[in-house]
């Protein structure tokens, strides 16, 4: 970090463009590094002892605990939690809601303060666009089983919404509505310093208030109408760096849906797995839908695939910002050393 120039606070932030990912509230970047990993492990102990009187076996419960905190979505079982009783479904689904909250808000409720939780304003946009969808997915639905239907709607919008990826049915046979709906879901991800990938919900907030900004501009030219999050005025320098962000993450898309369709893939495929590759889901639809997989995918679509996968779970902006400051460095050091004239570079190098 000091041969980047950067202490430990202001990388984490740079790691949530637009957005602090955990509200310390203590004087030392280490202290509450340690804060967030006992808040971590407590929720994580909780989980693995429902799981476990759920019925589950113990190592079902560390694997399934593992990958639902973390939302990675990984399962030991072939039919992912559709192995799983209901009782198991919906304590998964309760952890993945939690796991895509800011852990700041769970350090909130642990203390009792369920008010600054409600009041937040990307918290109660993040309930809402889950709640919406899943109402949406429950009256589209045809499963004459009305509570598997609820059910299994509830679970595969918080597992895509949260960016998790598990799966308790094949949502790509759903209605075409909440086909697109799904894609969406890819998009939004979870709250800023969650464990969720995708654009945040925050990120989202910003972006719909700063359309409204400048539709109120055109009409008052004069107005002075600041970007608030909550009562947090949100300064301008903040704002571009959120719009840079989604500028960059709509031209990855781009190409990656660009790579998946010049590799013969339709066009369902192609956008949902450059959706689901940036967006850290796991499954899409079409041909790597929630009953198929990645194996078929030919090189230069696996490559393109693995780099969005690693610029979304970097937050695209620090990656973009370690290789530009080492190319700086080669560029500076190629221009400053010369052979042929006397003495020049042998100081630098």
């Amino acid at each position: 970090l000091s041969f980047l120039g950067v202490g430990g606070y202001r990388l984490l932030k740079a790691e949530a463009p637009g957005g602090v990912a955990f509200e310390r509230e203590r004087p030392r970047i280490t202290d509450t590094a340690r804060d967030l990993w006992k808040l971590y492990l407590l929720i994580s102990a909780a989980e693995v002892l429902l799981l476990k009187l759920s019925g589950t076996s113990l190592y079902d419960a560390f694997c399934h605990t593992f990958t639902t905190m973390s939302t990675g979505g990984f399962s030991p079982h072939g039919e992912s939690i559709a192995y799983f009783g209901p009782v198991t479904q919906w304590i998964i689904i309760v952890f993945m809601f939690l796991a895509g909250m800011n852990f700041s808000l769970h350090a909130q409720l642990i203390r009792g303060r369920a008010g600054p939780v409600l009041r937040n304003t990307e918290f109660r946009a993040y309930a809402f666009i889950l709640l919406a969808c899943s109402l949406i997915g429950i009256i589209a639905s045809s499963d004459p089983d009305l509570g598997k239907r609820i059910r299994d709607t509830i679970f595969q919008v918080v597992s895509i919404g949260t960016t998790t990826g598990y799966a308790t049915a094949d949502f790509d046979a759903w209605p075409q509505i909440m086909r697109l709906i799904i894609v969406l879901l890819m998009f939004s991800g979870g709250c800023m310093g969650s464990t969720g990938g995708g654009m945040k919900v925050a990120r989202l907030v910003i972006y719909a208030k700063a359309i409204v900004r400048e539709l109120y501009k055109l009409i008052y030219p004069h107005a002075v109408k600041p970007i608030r999050a909550g009562e947090k005025v949100i300064s301008p320098k903040i704002v571009s760096n959120i719009l840079a962000f989604g500028a960059i993450f709509a031209a990855l898309f781009l190409v990656g849906s660009f790579v998946m369709a010049a590799c013969g893939y339709d066009l369902v495929t192609s956008i949902s797995a450059s959706a689901a590759a940036i967006g850290n889901i796991g499954p899409g639809l079409g041909d790597v839908g929630p009953t198929a997989n990645w194996a078929h995918l030919p090189d230069l679509a696996k490559w393109v695939m693995r780099l969005l996968m690693l610029l979304g779970r970097l937050e695209i902006i620090p990656f973009l910002v370690l290789m530009y400051i080492g190319f700086s460095a080669v560029l500076h050091h190629a221009r400053s050393f010369r052979p042929g004239r006397p003495g020049l570079g042998k100081k630098k190098d």
